[in-house]
């Protein structure tokens, strides 16, 4: 029975049938580009059975190699990229055990470019579904149906933290139902149902078990939230010592390899686009040049890497005369803000120029929001971190907290998160789900 509830919870169902959706969409396509007119096509290639059969066995595989991965494990995830990053690694996995087993099928000898286009797609696309089966299970929980009963327990300023990041992400579907701060924790727990219970205070191995041991819900997850402070890092090395756990982080300056290759891959890809992009760079301007008079370009000074100043280019969107250093409101309707503008800034082709700033080192593809000064004369402490990394075209704050529409200078989480997991991996997936946010043009 307790293998049935984890499986058929309405969360896992609908996040199995959009990947399920994914996969088939991407395998047909593939089959359809590979043998489309582009290709030279051999006759032995149009075998639509062959490639059914080996498309639900992809399916199958997935969802087997994604469970094993705990990909349809009960937890929180307040950043989506765990979960991209999760499906992306899954994905490799499936395409290196397609590949292997297509070569062992001596019956039939399948086209690797299928394969291989059918895996590029179900990243683009599943990327997307995940962007929709969030807004799914958001609407959901908005109207009340397939919530969990959470309790936190403890006091302190994380707490009231915690609790606001609930409420200002209802797709997580945690509902936190008035309890009795007078009662005992072990009477809330004996006589209410709770699925998620939140500790904000050091307890000890025997209380965890009490606490599980007398719970109405034998199903109970608690999440145990360190004392320590906030960590924003999810590659953490853990262990224990002599009954004792540990928990080990680097820093984020020291992982020079991981640096080294980001900037490789900025220096290509910033490259390569800026050739591929020349003609819509030249229609765009063609666009902002007529729609209202001034300069096609936009020019301000933002804070970069270790805090060095230097000139942000974006196509304009604003007329001439407004100003420039003023906070962006959250209300899309800015009137500082063109007729073309407000298409250019709500499907992020006005950051197109910033290729450039990209290629010269000034900025990453992926990174920090990069700040206007005064913005940054303001930073605490604890703010300044941001600084340790380049800022990027886009990036966490700019793909989740900017799609939900919370304020656009603060959440400084998303920010220190990513300084905190910089990767290859994590720049990718933050890369493919910025084009979804596109599609669905939930930018600012």
């Amino acid at each position: 029975m307790g293998l049935i509830r984890v499986f058929f919870r309405p969360e896992i169902i609908l996040s199995a049938i959009i990947d399920s959706i994914a996969l088939i969409l991407a395998g047909v396509l593939s089959y359809l580009l590979r043998t489309s007119p582009l290709f030279a096509v051999d006759p032995y290639l149009r075998n639509p059975y062959q490639y059914l059969i080996l498309l639900a066995t992809a399916i199958l595989f997935w969802h087997v190699l994604l469970a094993l991965n705990g990909g349809y494990r009960s937890r929180l995830l307040l950043f989506r990229i765990d979960k991209l990053v999760l499906q992306l690694k899954t994905s490799i996995f499936l395409l290196i055990m397609l590949i292997t087993a297509t070569f062992l099928y001596h019956q039939y000898d399948f086209s690797r470019l299928i394969l291989f286009f059918g895996w590029l797609l179900f990243v683009f696309i599943g990327g997307l579904g995940v962007q929709i089966g969030y807004r799914l299970r958001e609407n959901f929980h908005r109207r009340g149906w397939f919530r969990r009963r959470g309790l936190l327990a403890g006091t302190g300023e994380k707490r009231a933290l915690f609790t606001e990041r609930l409420r200002e992400n209802p797709a997580m579907g945690i509902e936190l139902p008035p309890y009795s701060s007078d009662e005992p924790l072990t009477e809330t727990l004996a006589h209410n149902f709770v699925d998620d219970l939140f500790l904000f205070e050091d307890a000890p191995y025997e209380t965890v078990w009490k606490l599980r041991e007398v719970s109405k819900n034998p199903d109970l997850t608690i999440h145990m939230i360190p004392s320590f402070g906030n960590l924003y890092a999810r590659n953490i090395n853990g262990g224990f010592f002599d009954g004792m756990v540990t928990i080990s982080l680097d820093s984020p300056t020291s992982r020079y390899l991981t640096l080294t290759l980001k900037r490789v891959f900025d220096i290509l890809v910033s490259g390569v686009f800026m050739i591929i992009l020349a003609p819509l760079f030249f229609f765009i301007a063609i666009l902002v040049s007529i729609d209202s008079p001034g300069p096609i370009l936009f020019r301000q000074i933002r804070i970069g890497l270790g805090g060095i100043p230097f000139t942000i280019l974006k196509f304009r969107t604003m007329f001439r005369d407004a100003d420039a250093y003023a906070e962006t409101p959250v209300d899309r309707r800015d009137p500082r803000i063109t007729r073309v503008g407000g298409f250019l800034r709500s499907t992020g082709l006005d950051e197109l120029p910033q290729l450039w700033n990209v290629l010269v080192g000034e900025m990453s593809l992926v990174g920090p929001r990069p700040e206007m000064p005064f913005i940054v004369d303001q930073y605490g402490e604890l703010e300044r971190k941001r600084l340790i990394a380049r800022p990027g075209i886009t990036g966490l704050w700019q793909v989740y907290a900017r799609s939900a529409l919370l304020p656009i200078h603060s959440h400084i989480e998303y920010d220190l998160y990513y300084v905190e997991n910089m990767s290859l991996s994590l720049d990718l997936m933050i890369l493919l789900d910025t084009i979804p946010t596109l599609i669905l043009r939930t930018g600012i």
